[in-house]
């Protein structure tokens, strides 16, 4: 079975501690949140797996290899794959061809080659991208232009394009910042979905604290780079530390 260790993780900068000590296993097959206020250390986390960062100690370690010996390029090639919370998408693209920049981690140099000079390869990589278009909903939007999308459509391009290079975990940054209730529900259901349809194992930062609560198997309580509480969502939510510093001292009321 795959999992995902952290192990005493420390990463400082100019002395200020974002994470201090952490340590947690994401098991496969889960959907497991990091929450916490503003500053807690939760994207610090994300970088340091993606290997954005360097952290100055510990582990971090995905199917007995450890990730810190890996280049950034070399994450995907692991299995994990990841969306940011500021969108990374081309705005004069169609979101087809957006989605399509996700496939490189699948490519050779002649892969590539053969993709602009072969029609029938070129097909058969847009067909696995409209799939994955088809799974989230836009797929008959796949020659439009991302520029002047609604938010909400272009976040399902950047979860797409972290989908096509079919990975065995994805990092979610924030996928519902910005998003009003209708829209936050529906990207729960996704997540749900890539975890219970597509198999893959979810590691999500969030601050919709109704969205987290109703889609988590564990939940993981950051505050000023250490672990405050963790635990499924029921223990999480009645932690007296947790209803002090992020959930606030009325959560019960």
């Amino acid at each position: 079975m795959s999992k995902l260790s952290i192990q005493n993780l420390q990463m400082h900068f100019s002395g200020v501690r974002a994470l201090d000590d952490v340590s947690f296993t994401v098991n496969e097959g889960e959907i497991f949140s990091l929450i916490g206020p503003n500053g807690s250390g939760k994207s610090t986390l994300f970088n340091c797996i993606n290997r954005f960062c360097e952290p100055q100690k510990g582990e971090i370690i995905y199917n007995e290899i450890n990730l810190l010996g890996c280049k950034p390029h070399q994450i995907i090639q692991h299995g994990i794959s990841r969306t940011f919370q500021n969108l990374q998408n081309v705005p004069y693209m169609t979101l087809l061809d957006n989605v399509l920049l996700g496939a490189h981690n699948r490519l050779t140099n002649r892969d590539t080659f053969n993709r602009w000079i072969s029609q029938k390869e070129r097909e058969r990589e847009e067909g696995l991208a409209l799939e994955v278009m088809d799974f989230l909903g836009i797929a008959n939007l796949e020659n439009k232009y991302l520029s002047g999308q609604p938010y909400g459509i272009q976040k399902l391009v950047e979860i797409a394009r972290a989908l096509i290079c079919k990975p065995k975990m994805i990092l979610m940054d924030e996928p519902a910042a910005g998003m009003n209730d209708q829209e936050t529900l529906e990207i729960g259901n996704i997540i749900s979905e890539i975890r219970d349809v597509l198999g893959i194992t979810v590691l999500v930062v969030e601050h919709d604290m109704n969205l987290v609560m109703s889609i988590s198997d564990q939940i993981c309580v950051l505050d000023s780079g250490k672990i405050l509480a963790i635990g499924n969502p029921d223990d999480v939510k009645n932690h007296p530390e947790v209803i002090k510093v992020y959930l606030g001292e009325d959560a019960h009321a």
